[in-house]
């Protein structure tokens, strides 16, 4: 066994997820696993969250000069939250090669069903069949705001449309929007690691010729859009109100997520500000979807 790893594990109050995991994401850029307590109910009845229980965060860090340094950030970025019980455990690298996978099962939202490219799955009529390996990139279809928006992109996607999936990660919604039949999707996503894996799993689809994964943020001058997704941060939505609005034909329309229902009012007031209307919201626990209007 060779190649020796720290995963490092953050118990974490539910309305604390969003913070602490960008806390661990920037800390260890290499990707985050996310493990919610459940209940098995049944092989027909699937499972249920046991809403209100810490949420297990993981990260696996080098046993390095370099691990040891993020290792330390990271207790330093989250002493301030005594809430969270952080912990280590050292893991071989072909030891964690089998054993995130353990966390990564079918997901089913809406029209759409997310499978591991290792799990045999028999869709049911009418479904679509995404084939995912989350790598190292945020976007497995297992958090709420991720089924959020595949459940109101099977819903917005319309044959031959043109779509901007901002935020990108493993490039799960950008492939769910390319096989509920957008013609085009440009696909945004700042960290090149995530953005990799994004082009990967796309490949595996089928679906490269109509995605293409890009760094950064739409500029200006991009080609106007007619649904834009955006599942990512409150203040990424906030800050990005302007070029998201600016990014969309005059009929078109965003889903926006990635944040707690607390800052629902703030994102509303980020984008009416750019001429988008409030024309739909919906939530799952403590997460929270908008769905806004052009025009």
């Amino acid at each position: 066994m060779t190649g020796l790893w720290y995963e490092i594990t953050a118990e974490t109050p539910p309305p604390l997820v969003e913070v602490v995991a960008a806390v661990m994401r920037e800390a260890a850029p290499g990707g985050l696993a996310v493990e919610e307590p459940v209940d098995l109910l049944g092989p027909e009845e699937g499972f249920a969250v046991r809403a209100g229980e810490p949420v297990a965060l993981r990260v696996y860090l080098p046993a390095s000069e370099l691990g040891a340094v993020l290792t330390q950030r990271l207790r330093e970025e989250l002493a301030g939250y005594p809430e969270v019980e952080l912990t280590a455990r050292p893991l071989y690298e072909q030891d964690w090669a089998v054993s995130w996978r353990e966390f990564f099962g079918p997901v089913e939202a809406g029209r759409i069903a997310i499978v591991p490219s290792w799990v045999e799955y028999e869709a049911a009529p009418g479904q679509l069949i995404v084939r995912l390996d989350p790598g190292q990139a945020f976007g497995t279809g297992h958090h709420e705001t991720t089924r959020l928006c595949l459940a109101a992109l099977g819903e917005a996607v319309r044959p031959g449309v043109h779509v901007l999936d901002i935020g990108a990660g493993s490039g799960i919604l950008s492939i769910a929007a390319a096989r509920l039949g957008a013609e085009r999707v440009d696909a945004f996503e700042i960290d090149p690691i995530a953005a990799d894996v994004a082009r990967a799993n796309c490949e595996a689809n089928g679906v490269t010729e109509r995605v293409t994964i890009y760094g950064g943020f739409p500029g200006e001058g991009a080609a106007a859009a007619d649904l834009a997704v955006a599942n990512v941060s409150a203040r990424a939505d906030i800050e990005l109100a302007g070029a998201l609005a600016a990014s969309l034909k005059p009929s078109g329309r965003l889903i926006a997520s990635g944040f707690l229902t607390g800052d629902r009012d703030d994102v509303v007031a980020a984008f009416s500000e750019h001429g988008l209307s409030l024309a739909g919201e919906r939530e799952e626990r403590d997460w929270a979807l908008l769905e806004f209007a052009k025009g």
